[in-house]
């Protein structure tokens, strides 16, 4: 069985690892190609392109990186037509995913959306699309599927993917190792930094989280900060002081073991919900992405657990208000009041329970082989 899988960021990259893995354990003999990062290369992708040549988000970054882009596109499309797959298996990225989707179906081939676009976020004319060129979607979050469905869409509800892989892993974890293995006192207080994991939000982000992470040092001497790298972000040049520790390719051994995060909208944040860490958010992105979604985006919050939650469970600092000494404050409150944490993350306990229970990648398996067998 030949099956063709497009992911254009890191979280994407484990979702999809695992659902091959789960795919293998009912196909041995499975062949995957197509677009992914490395935990998809170690479950056994063959590479058309990789995640290192598209990650980039907002608007006016895309632009920039057009070229780039538009050659990864046209060697993934031709794959698709030449080589035939039984599946296109794709996840998140839209702008990317969705003229593949059109490519398949001109093909013939079935396609499953793993992870849909938000289209109760912005841009709800994609529901339209994805009715047009979707056999099926698999969708992580309750309220997508009624919104699907009522858009004619073929879904199922899976549950969210980290639920599982998260709930594994905090059995196994074990903090004192993590933190003598990057060079952190266990019996001190660690500020994780996350700014994200595609290079433009990376380099937006993470001056504006080392200034707030040296505010809060000046307050609190015994803080240990820590830089959280993404693989999409391994190799990248860094300008950091000699008190901030790196973490690479370790990123749930990171956030588990901090006290309290700095984090990018996105991923991370329900990471950080599941695993019950209390986070500040700390978001920006080019002013005129910025000035263009706040023309287009409807949901009140760009942090998915406060989406899930339906209120503010995380506080959020966003652009032009994501200034170092608000964010300190914030961060300070969280890693000098035990109170304050344990509310928190009563509150992360209270959203991640909305997330499903576990088994995600074997259901989206099971969808996967149906579309496979023409059911």
């Amino acid at each position: 069985m030949k099956i063709f899988v497009s992911t254009a960021d890191a979280s994407g990259d484990l979702h999809a690892a695992a659902l091959v893995e789960a795919l293998r354990g009912r196909e041995p003999e499975l062949e995957v190609f197509g677009l992914g990062g490395l935990a998809l290369e170690k479950a056994g992708l063959e590479p058309v392109a990789r995640q290192s040549e598209l990650a980039v988000a907002g608007l006016v970054e895309v632009v920039s990186s057009l070229p780039r882009m538009l050659g990864a596109y046209r060697n993934l499309r031709a794959t698709i037509r030449t080589r035939q797959p039984d599946l296109v298996c794709l996840l998140d990225s839209p702008d990317l995913n969705l003229p593949l989707a059109a490519v398949a179906r001109r093909s013939r081939v079935p396609v499953l959306y793993y992870i849909v676009p938000q289209v109760w976020a912005w841009r709800p004319g994609r529901l339209r699309t994805l009715a047009r060129r979707v056999d099926h979607a698999a969708v992580i979050f309750p309220f997508e599927e009624e919104l699907l469905r009522n858009a004619g869409v073929p879904v199922s509800y899976v549950g969210h993917p980290l639920v599982e892989r998260l709930g594994e892993f905090r059995t196994t974890f074990r903090s004192r190792e993590f933190a003598n293995s990057v060079g952190l006192d266990p019996e001190h207080p660690v500020l994780g930094l996350f700014p994200g994991s595609r290079r433009n939000e990376f380099e937006l982000n993470l001056p504006i989280m080392l200034e707030a992470a040296q505010i809060a040092c000046e307050a609190l001497p015994e803080l240990q900060p820590m830089l959280v790298l993404a693989p999409t972000l391994e190799g990248i040049s860094l300008d950091l002081g000699p008190d901030v520790r790196v973490a690479s390719g370790r990123p749930h051994e990171a956030m588990a073991a901090s006290t309290c995060l700095l984090s990018a909208a996105g991923t991370a944040t329900i990471e950080a919900t599941i695993l019950g860490v209390p986070l500040v958010v700390v978001h920006r992105v080019h002013p005129l992405s910025f000035a263009f979604g706040r023309r287009v985006i409807r949901v009140p919050s760009a942090c998915m657990a406060n989406l899930v939650a339906g209120t503010g469970v995380v506080a959020e600092r966003i652009q032009e208000q994501a200034r170092p000494t608000n964010i300190a404050g914030l961060a300070l409150h969280l890693l000098r009041d035990v109170e304050a944490r344990e509310q928190m993350r009563e509150r992360l306990a209270a959203t991640a329970a909305r997330l499903g229970g576990p088994g995600a990648s074997e259901r989206t398996a099971e969808i996967a082989l149906k579309l496979v067998r023409g059911g």
